[in-house]
């Protein structure tokens, strides 16, 4: 095929939103996907599927929410929970709400209502964008196919940076059926690549840094709590560091565990349990 009757065959090839979705998800780096399958977000989940992200199905979106935010606290990236509308919506929000409690990132995705018809009793109807909101550190819904590209990119790294909280990505039926075509898919995809910035790790500024370590050198019986923000970070080895070349005993707490034995000398968790 000549470079130019291959130009006119891109522009004429369409690809829905469905597949520009999978594609801009694809490309931000999300490569797993839990939840519970049905209109109108079936296709979406197909597409995903056929680029190679991994759909693991549950028979309750709850689980599926659970799951995923687990997932995405060991990964250190936020994944997908993918439901359907309104009553489904609502059920995710156990998932949504426990990523945000623990500060785990993770995107719940669901399918609404067609634009047109809301607020008119359309089947399932309900503002989700309005139900997530006490749940969620931002929410995105995509009002036309062009949008798309950037509310994926924006809505994951939201996800992420500063403190790691769900997040919501709203997809309307009338949404999903738009098309573009292949060419403008590419430019879509291509301008919003080319623009992001990735989160950054918060930086602590030096001066706090040498305020913490002049009040461990003058505290009397010092005691190091971590959390599950040092496991988050990956800084295991950091922490190790610091309390076997001072010796100052530590205490984590439950989601902090596992970074020491349960059964280091200087852990005292050990010493409660036998009080």
């Amino acid at each position: 095929m000549a470079d130019s009757d291959r130009k006119i065959h891109d522009s004429q090839t369409l690809v829905d939103d469905n597949l520009l979705t999978a594609k801009a998800f694809t490309a931000a780096g999300v490569t797993h996907m839990f939840g519970v399958l049905g209109i109108p977000v079936t296709s979406f989940a197909s597409r995903a599927v056929s680029i190679g992200i991994l759909f693991l199905a549950f028979h309750n979106e709850q689980s599926a929410g659970y799951a995923a935010s687990a997932y995405d606290y060991l990964t250190g990236k936020p994944d997908l929970l993918l439901i359907v509308s309104s009553p489904s919506c609502v059920h995710g929000l156990v998932g949504l709400s426990n990523a945000a409690a623990n500060t785990w990132p993770m995107v719940m995705i669901s399918g609404s209502c067609d634009q047109a018809d809301f607020d008119r009793g359309d089947f399932q109807e309900l503002d989700q964008v309005a139900a997530v909101e006490p749940f969620s550190k931002f929410s995105a819904k995509a009002t036309d196919i062009s949008q798309i590209p950037k509310s994926v990119f924006k809505v994951l790294d939201q996800a992420l940076s500063g403190r790691p909280d769900g997040c919501y990505f709203d997809l309307p039926t009338d949404v999903l059926h738009q098309t573009v075509s292949q060419s403008e898919a590419k430019s879509l995809l291509a301008a919003v690549e080319n623009s992001r910035t990735k989160p950054q790790s918060p930086s602590v500024e030096p001066s706090l840094i040498e305020k913490a370590v002049s009040l461990l050198r003058q505290a009397k019986r010092p005691l190091i709590v971590f959390r599950k923000e040092v496991a988050f970070a990956r800084v295991e080895n950091s922490i190790k560091t610091l309390v076997e070349s001072t010796g100052i005993p530590f205490l984590p707490t439950p989601m902090g565990k596992g970074l020491f034995p349960d059964m280091h000398e200087l852990d005292r968790c050990v010493v409660a349990l036998y009080w």
